[in-house]
């Protein structure tokens, strides 16, 4: 009975670490897309072909205004669809959720559904936000723009956004 004592001791001491290990696991485990597409990739087994409800959990709370803060949000100040041309548009969102290495793309889009350029990064390991932002708006005209935001083979969001007269914008 004493013999196993000290047996017990260890199998409950080690408890911890195997909780820990397959937590570490199932984070290993999870899908890291590496790769942006806006087309469905077909079949399952694909690294990048993401659920709507797996990307929809790995990106959230996508905000768009005119400047981030330190701590990677846009400040309900700060926020806002209507920019004068040359104003930067910035893209904030969480990404606690999602793998390291997991890459996001956001897609500008001008008047008439013409696309106007992209920008991709990669998550980094401990990050919880990633910002984007368009700084070449001096020569928008105005009119309506949009961003579209994706990961793996999904867009989990779209922000509309206005470019207007600088009085309109209040600056």
């Amino acid at each position: 009975m004493k013999a196993l004592k000290p047996l017990a001791l260890l199998l409950v001491s080690a408890l911890p670490f195997a909780v820990a290990c397959q937590k570490s696991a199932e984070i290993e485990g999870q899908e890291v897309a590496t790769q942006t597409s806006e087309q469905e990739i077909p079949g399952t087994n694909q690294p990048n072909d993401l659920s709507p409800t797996q990307a929809q959990t790995m990106v959230d709370d996508v905000t768009i205004g005119h400047k981030a803060g330190p701590d990677g949000t846009i400040a309900a100040a700060d926020q806002g669809d209507d920019f004068a041309p040359g104003d930067p548009v910035v893209i904030a969102m969480k990404v606690g959720d999602a793998p390291p290495g997991s890459m996001v793309k956001v897609i500008w889009y001008g008047p008439n559904d013409t696309k106007l350029s992209e920008n991709e990064k990669g998550i980094n390991a401990g990050s919880d936000h990633l910002i984007f932002e368009n700084l070449n708006t001096a020569s928008l005209a105005t009119g309506d723009y949009r961003a579209e935001v994706w990961i793996g083979d999904e867009k989990v969001d779209q922000q509309s956004f206005n470019i207007v007269e600088r009085s309109a914008t209040g600056g």
